[in-house]
């Protein structure tokens, strides 16, 4: 189980090179994805104002990132 766990945990950055190294995203957006998925998980699990904040400061990037990477997914 601890095997299928660390798969699911380091999928996203497979998932993430992949799409660089296919020009689905930009450099500055695959060093910007991992990030986004690491605050996803962790907006599960805070209750801390400050780390919410930043988060939130941050939603507008990641929209900007999922329309651009979802756009370009759509002309493939």
């Amino acid at each position: 189980m601890a095997r299928v766990a660390q798969r699911i945990a380091t999928a996203h950055k497979v998932v993430v090179r992949a799409c660089f190294e296919n020009d689905l995203l930009t450099e500055d957006e695959a060093r910007l994805a991992p990030v986004m998925v690491d605050h996803r998980n962790l907006t599960s699990h805070t209750y801390n104002e400050t780390l919410a904040d930043e988060i939130f400061a941050a939603i507008p990037d990641y929209r900007r990132l999922l329309h651009a990477w979802i756009d370009r997914m759509a002309q493939v």
